[in-house]
């Protein structure tokens, strides 16, 4: 018999004793599970993007240089910004 992988195991402890709607019901296990997948898979993509962490202020090559709108919560300062300054009527 072959070993069950790290995945299958966790897996496993993860639906041990649980329903059907503890599992697939609209607060379910796969929904948890579901959303943590894909903000990793988003953070992991937006660090790629541009070069460094979430919690790193600056990339690691150059970590004097200004980026101005490839930063994380750009889009809202800026968006933020030019309402002042021309709100719509």
């Amino acid at each position: 018999m072959e070993e069950k992988t790290k995945l299958e195991s966790a897996l496993d402890e993860l639906l041990a004793g649980k329903s059907t709607e503890e599992i697939v019901g609209p607060y379910g296990l796969l929904k948890q599970l579901t959303k943590a997948l894909v903000e990793r898979a988003m953070n992991a993509e937006m660090s790629h993007h541009l070069g460094y962490e979430k919690q790193r202020q600056e990339p690691e090559e150059d970590p004097g240089r200004f980026r101005l709108g490839r930063n994380r919560g750009a889009a809202r300062s800026q968006r933020h910004l030019r309402s002042k300054d021309h709100p719509q009527t």
